[in-house]
């Protein structure tokens, strides 16, 4: 009896202390880190497209990656934005305006994910341009897993 409560206590002890950070428990902890990587851009011409590689990578290897994850899309003045990138099937997507990178239901990542996406983006107008890419993990309620902000002004 005292064994069984001795591992119990070990147990908790080591998820309490994972809560201040000094060791780990649960979900979380077998699940890989991920951030996105993006090119520095600060200024775009109106109406002419700038390439832009987008990496989103794992940057802390666990055991586990995640099944159902998507790229939540949001940019501000995205009325005078495209943001375009061509999936796996050939298909051009504008996801200023669909809101989201990757199938609806989502995608799977591996846990040492490693992939570099080329966004093609187009300012219409002057202006300043802010975009948030969101990885979200739909498994879990869209759960943040990494997020980056991308600003830009377009001038002529």
């Amino acid at each position: 009896m005292l064994k069984n409560w001795a591992i119990k206590g070990f147990i908790g002890l080591s998820c309490l202390a994972a809560i201040g950070g000094a060791a780990g428990c649960g979900q979380d902890m077998i699940h890989s880190t991920y951030q996105f990587q993006v090119e520095d851009v600060s200024q775009v011409n109106v109406n002419q497209q700038t390439n832009i590689d987008v990496t989103l990578k794992a940057t802390e290897i666990r055991s586990e990656g995640y099944d159902k994850v998507l790229i939540r899309v949001d940019a501000t003045n995205k009325d005078n934005l495209e943001l375009k990138a061509t999936d796996t099937q050939s298909q051009e997507w504008d996801v200023a305006q669909v809101g989201y990178w990757g199938p609806p239901d989502g995608f799977a990542i591996t846990k040492d994910y490693d992939v570099t996406t080329e966004f093609r983006v187009t300012a219409k107008a002057e202006g300043a341009y802010t975009v948030t890419l969101n990885l979200v993990d739909l498994d879990n309620n869209d759960a943040v897993l990494a997020t980056k902000t991308i600003t830009f002004t377009a001038a002529q």
